[in-house]
């Protein structure tokens, strides 16, 4: 038997958005106009310039830039780059008649973890009425003290974003994983391999964005994104099984030999939020859908007030019996009734894929020379080749579902909502995709290798 592990902290180089944002993002020295429609183009006279020294300024369109800052990014004085602290244990076993076993975990812990936080949000103005009872704004920002060209209580930029390490008082954020592998090779060309794996990954913030404003502006919460907390993260692994079984055959005294081999990968589905359509909290504008939803009783549903429009025609009495209808048969939401939802507190469904290989292989000698002559065939996800509708994997867009639709205006504590019913009752019924791209159609590949 061997053991073997071991413990250390460890980072990495700095993500260059960082630094970047702060050179770039200055409130200075970027600017932008939005024109989306011909009135905008009219009013602005905006044709498309070649020249790329003579392109249009703000006084070409008649602005003026006096109070105008952009957005501003900023990182605190005493900010450390974030590190992990990570223990690895394994213990490896050779068996009789040449089968081996590994049993292997990992503990991770983030120290000096990462948190974003906008600077220029007022506080809340106040709370929802009824169960759902989080806290709300109105969209409006910290004023400045009047000064050439800014007018008292204006706020002359698009957004303060500030980078800085998690408050103590935060929990930080961890990953556990577990691995059991099985090995087998025989004299005879068979060989069997088989694992099992379970990982789980907790974390405050995603930095996943290319934007600083957007690390922030991207992130589901409950009472708005300057009150993250720590939750599954978009990347928790699950379970996932795996096993691969292959066989070697040798004939025409070893002037050729024929390889079969199968790979199957079993996987969680990835984790994902609900959310509102347009959410009540309102603390980056009024379409966001980053708030998460509250997953009201039976009881409760029947005391809130649905609205019907022409985007959702249901009558109040048959929206409510739709919602609840669906949290019922949800297994992630029937169990948090009452509550709120969690980030990325359910799953897309269990994928099963099976690949197979097919490798036939021609040995000449040639001058006292071997040389090899090797034909490969591939068929990645031989499973949706059997069947159109096996082999699915399943994708939701920024790994989010806007459930329910908010419809209670800007700063009103009075809520109420719209809903439709969801085809096939499940996110993934309209979400999921079959894109080559993402391996959720078969893929065949033929391939020619040689080797002297």
């Amino acid at each position: 038997m061997t053991i073997r592990g071991g413990l250390g902290m460890f980072t990495g180089r700095v993500p260059l958005v960082w630094p970047g944002g702060v050179y770039n993002n200055n409130g200075q020295s970027v600017g932008g106009l939005s024109v989306f429609t011909a009135s905008d183009i009219a009013k602005y006279g905006i044709k498309f310039r070649p020249d790329p020294l003579g392109q249009y300024t703000a006084a070409d369109l008649g602005l003026s830039t006096a109070a105008a800052k952009g957005q501003m990014d900023l990182i605190a004085k005493d900010f450390r780059l974030p590190k992990i602290f990570r223990a690895t244990l394994a213990f490896d076993k050779k068996l009789r008649d040449n089968w081996s076993i590994t049993v292997e975990g990992s503990v991770s812990k983030n120290i000096n973890e990462i948190y974003y936080r906008r600077l220029d949000i007022q506080k809340p103005v106040g709370q929802l009425s009824g169960p759902d009872n989080r806290y709300i704004y109105d969209l409006k920002r910290i004023g400045y003290p009047a000064s050439p060209g800014i007018t008292a209580g204006s706020n002359p930029y698009t957004g303060v974003f500030l980078l800085e390490n998690q408050p103590y008082y935060r929990r930080s954020g961890f990953a556990y994983n577990f691995t059991a592998s099985i090995d087998k090779a025989w004299s005879d060309g068979f060989s069997f391999n088989a694992f099992y794996t379970y990982g789980t990954s907790f974390v405050t913030h995603e930095p996943t964005s290319s934007q600083n404003s957007s690390q922030w502006r991207y992130m589901e919460t409950v009472n708005g994104r300057n009150d993250v907390q720590r939750s599954r993260s978009d990347f928790d692994l699950g379970h996932r099984v795996s096993a691969f079984i292959a066989k070697k055959f040798t004939y025409a005294k070893g002037a050729l030999a024929s390889t079969f081999s199968l790979v199957y990968n079993g996987q969680s589905g990835n984790p994902f939020s609900y959310v509102y359509a347009t959410g009540p909290v309102r603390d980056q504008g009024t379409s966001e859908t980053n708030d998460l939803i509250f997953v009201p009783t039976t009881a409760q549903i029947n005391a809130m007030t649905f609205v019907t429009n022409s985007s959702y025609p249901l009558s109040a009495a048959a929206q409510k019996e739709a919602f609840d209808n669906y949290i019922a048969q949800d297994k992630y939401l029937s169990g948090r009734r009452g509550q709120y939802a969690e980030r990325n507190g359910a799953r897309l469904p269990f994928t099963h894929i099976l690949d197979v290989k097919f490798v036939q292989d021609f040995n000449v000698k040639m001058n006292n020379k071997k040389y090899q002559f090797q034909l490969t065939y591939d068929i990645f996800n031989f499973t949706n080749m059997l069947n159109r509708n096996w082999g699915r994997t399943y994708f939701i867009s920024n790994d989010q579902f806007a459930l329910v639709k908010y419809q209670g205006a800007t700063g009103s504590t009075t809520p109420s909502y719209s809903f439709s019913p969801i085809a096939n009752n499940t996110p993934w019924g309209i979400s999921s995709s079959t894109s080559p791209s993402y391996s959720a159609r078969w893929v065949s590949q033929l391939g020619l290798r040689f080797k002297f």
